[in-house]
């Protein structure tokens, strides 16, 4: 491991930018190194370079993630399992079965390791769009937001990321939640309102009956 981080740190002090590149790429699929350290580094050298770092980071990682989701596809399952721990694979099988799509966000989002998700996700036959959609949205919000508080508020906020992630991708799940038991709830009531009620039709059945018991035809 700290070999694989020696040589990252290389890449970056020899390519700079596009090192960085590298590393978002290959992070997303099966290298242990996450990029956030190089793009922390890179932002402190050059501030105000901080808006283009994030998108060279972001669309490193989605481009990694596309790669490791064909690996899952093509691989299979039992790619995953001899690539990745039981407890791993359990993990996001759990939460693909919870949130579905949405838990390629929360991977590409938090510390939950991404590339486990990447080839989980070509394992599982997730939808291609849905997938790269999910994983754009979850890490561009996070390299951003590595980036922005790298240079305005520096390592302070930095130290409680993983956990200031965590506690947002929460707060969006409880958000999403409410949202959705209130489309259903209204769903439910519309439902019920144009419903036919029986007792009505029994009793519609019923007034071409006269009260002795002949028909009023």
């Amino acid at each position: 491991m700290q070999g694989l981080q020696e040589w990252a740190w290389h890449l970056v002090d020899v390519y700079g930018l596009w090192g960085m590149l590298i590393v978002a790429f290959i992070e997303s699929s099966f290298f242990p190194v996450p990029p956030d350290v190089l793009l922390i580094v890179l932002v402190g050298r050059l501030p105000q370079g901080a808006l283009l770092y994030a998108i060279v980071c972001t669309l490193g990682s989605v481009l990694g993630a596309i790669l490791g989701y064909a690996i899952g596809w093509l691989g299979g399952r039992p790619l995953l399992l001899r690539l990745f721990r039981n407890d791993k694979v359990a993990q996001a099988e759990a939460l693909y079965g919870q949130y579905g799509v949405w838990a390629v966000f929360i991977a590409a989002f938090t510390p939950i390791p991404f590339k486990v998700f990447t080839i989980s996700s070509g394992v599982f036959r997730l939808t291609i769009l849905g997938f790269v959609i999910a994983s754009t949205i979850g890490r561009g919000l996070r390299f951003f937001l590595v980036a922005y508080a790298t240079r305005f508020l520096g390592e302070a906020f930095l130290k409680r990321f993983d956990a200031i992630s965590i506690a947002v991708v929460a707060f969006l799940g409880i958000i999403i939640t409410g949202v959705w038991l209130f489309h259903r709830r209204r769903q439910r009531l519309q439902f019920a309102t144009v419903s036919p009620n029986p007792d009505n039709d029994t009793r519609h059945h019923h007034t071409g009956i006269a009260k002795n018991g002949t028909d009023v035809e």
